[in-house]
């Protein structure tokens, strides 16, 4: 099925269209890659490879970036067709996908990254600012939080790209899925789904066969229809969604209230900003 325009959700579990042509094109570079490697095959054989990054926060983000460099030195980085990650594993992919093409300069922007995360610093009155920003919002929750105060601090930048920009990025590159856990879904039992999968071009769950576009990443749905349309967010606050840290409420509430008691010392003797922040 494709998309139902009456309910503005495509059902359904065949791709949508921009993968299908990305793939398409993916499909003669994989060929080529194969064939370079002495094995041949017709483009309808083309094998759908798949790289899939683990969680793990930092060492899951550097050893996701260090596997793909490993790839690329081998020349076996043109056979993938997908990269797919969660957590740790898509603060590697924000880093890389912001990048146009990044699969052909990968070398640089690893060194790139690598002195990012040694060296960079967001100031807590950056992220301060960032989260007065996220406070805005009409659904602000405890992933604005995590994102603004922690997330942040871990990648050394606040990096406010939209996940639409990315789709001019990567005709050289393989498909980019970010996945977040439901967490309603998985403390509850519930019989759905459990991923939810986020790519440039839609947003949803593949078991469902339920998908919006990603333009409207951070809108709110209700039976098919949009009951509330909010401006499409930022890629600080997907690395935040999808970091997992909701998959351990106890953790996740236990780290943020670090954050906050040093935000608040931090700004300490500044009551009237403090407020600002937290009224």
């Amino acid at each position: 099925m494709g998309w139902n325009r009456s309910s503005e959700v495509r059902t359904g579990h065949s791709v949508n269209e921009a993968e299908r042509q990305h793939l398409a094109r993916r499909r003669e570079t994989i060929l080529q890659c194969l064939k370079q490697h002495g094995l041949s095959c017709s483009e309808d054989e083309v094998p759908n490879i798949a790289v899939l990054g683990s969680g793990g926060g930092l060492r899951a983000m550097v050893g996701l970036l260090g596997l793909l460099s490993q790839l690329k030195e081998d020349r076996l980085l043109d056979c993938i067709m997908y990269l797919c990650g969660v957590s740790g594993s898509t603060w590697c992919m924000v880093s890389l996908y912001k990048e146009p093409d990044w699969s052909t300069k990968l070398k640089t922007l690893k060194d790139n990254i690598v002195h990012r995360l040694v060296e960079g610093k967001v100031s807590w009155w950056e992220r301060a600012k960032k989260l007065r920003e996220y406070k805005k919002k009409d659904n602000f929750s405890l992933t604005d939080i995590w994102a603004a105060l922690v997330v942040s601090d871990l990648m050394k930048e606040i990096d406010e790209h939209k996940l639409t920009e990315q789709r001019s990025n990567y005709a050289n590159d393989p498909y980019p899925i970010y996945t977040a856990i439901d967490k309603q879904c998985k403390h509850d039992n519930l019989n759905a789904d459990v991923w939810f999968e986020i790519t440039p071009d839609e947003s949803g769950y593949s078991l469902t066969g339920a998908f919006v576009d990603s333009s409207c990443f951070g809108s709110q749905f209700e039976n098919g229809k949009k009951i509330e349309d909010q401006p499409e967010t930022d890629m600080l606050y997907l690395q935040g969604l999808c970091g997992s840290a909701l998959g351990d409420i106890e953790l996740f509430i236990y780290e943020n209230y670090k954050a906050l008691r040093e935000l608040i010392r931090t700004v300490g003797g500044r009551d009237d900003y403090t407020q600002q922040i937290f009224p």
